[in-house]
């Protein structure tokens, strides 16, 4: 059944004025009979009892009236209900990061340019580390996140957007030997000490690289972290060198040098949302990425 003709149906019971109804809705006085008389046939019986001086309803009218308003009023309010619903989630952005300096440096600036060109959106921030970030996409508990490709090999319902590529590089405190190297081979940190991260930490490379080094130099001396703020940190206070892809970190570099590894391996670094059915707010903010090419 119409839902127009629903609608002029309770406008016309409630002014039982056919000139008045169609003035209100904004129909002619034969759009208004059409809709009566469409409803009537579909119904099988009259609503009204016209004569030229009143129109009035008949019982059966009176009674579809009483019903028909609450189901119609019923069916405004999921109409709004809904259409909220679906602006909160339109509007609503979480995105999830590990917490690395890079991120803690280039969030800020990236959501701000993108708030100015969608004000309305609003943006969540979490931070876990990566296996957790991928469960939470995985359970639609956050939109997007911010990973390696390399850590979503073994998650194929996660889709990648590459936003930018790289490789294995040393972070060297200032005043170290090593410091004044242009690339540095793993086996330069026999007489350093340094700082890797846990393994519920490390995407697959970086837990690759760690374990070569500690496999090629058993005597090592290493300090475990669990994250990657921590290692960079310690860095700079000249507590010992740490090994990461160069574009995780984006802190004060005046305190360390940032020294490639002689270690082949193609690094991309970008976001994660769901293959199926990701969000607007996801899909839209990634798209924003990529065009606006923020990490360039």
């Amino acid at each position: 059944m119409n839902i127009s003709h629903l609608k002029v149906f309770i406008n016309l019971a409630e002014t039982l004025n056919f000139s008045l109804t169609a003035k209100t809705m904004n129909l002619t006085q034969s759009a208004v009979s059409q809709a009566i008389k469409s409803i009537e046939i579909e119904l099988g019986f009259s609503l009204f009892k016209r004569t030229k001086r009143q129109v009035s309803l008949t019982k059966s009218g009176a009674l579809f009236y009483r019903r028909v308003t609450t189901v119609l009023s019923n069916f405004d309010k999921a109409v709004i209900d809904s259409r909220e619903m679906y602006q909160r989630e339109k509007s609503t952005l979480t995105i999830g990061t590990t917490g690395t300096s890079f991120e803690s440096h280039a969030l800020p600036l990236m959501i701000k340019n993108y708030r100015k060109a969608y004000p309305d959106v609003k943006i969540y921030l979490e931070y876990f580390n990566h296996n957790r970030l991928k469960q939470h996409l995985l359970n639609k508990e956050c939109d997007l996140i911010f990973t390696t490709q390399d850590d979503l090999y073994d998650t194929p319902k996660i889709a990648f957007t590459k936003l930018v590529g790289g490789y294995f590089c040393a972070l060297v405190p200032v005043g170290n030997e090593l410091s004044q190297r242009s690339e540095l081979p793993l086996d330069s940190f026999e007489q350093q000490n340094l700082i890797l991260l846990n393994d519920n930490w490390c995407p697959p490379e970086q837990l690759k690289l760690q374990r070569l080094l500690q496999n090629s130099y058993p005597d090592l001396e290493t300090t475990f972290v669990d994250n990657v703020a921590v290692a960079n940190t310690m860095v700079e206070a000249g507590l010992g060198i740490t090994v990461m892809p160069n574009f995780i970190s984006c802190t004060d570099r005046q305190l360390f040098k940032m020294i490639p590894l002689d270690y082949s391996v193609d690094l991309a670094y970008g976001t994660g949302t769901l293959v199926q059915l990701p969000s607007d707010a996801a899909s839209d903010f990634t798209r924003w990425l990529v065009k606006y090419d923020t990490f360039a």
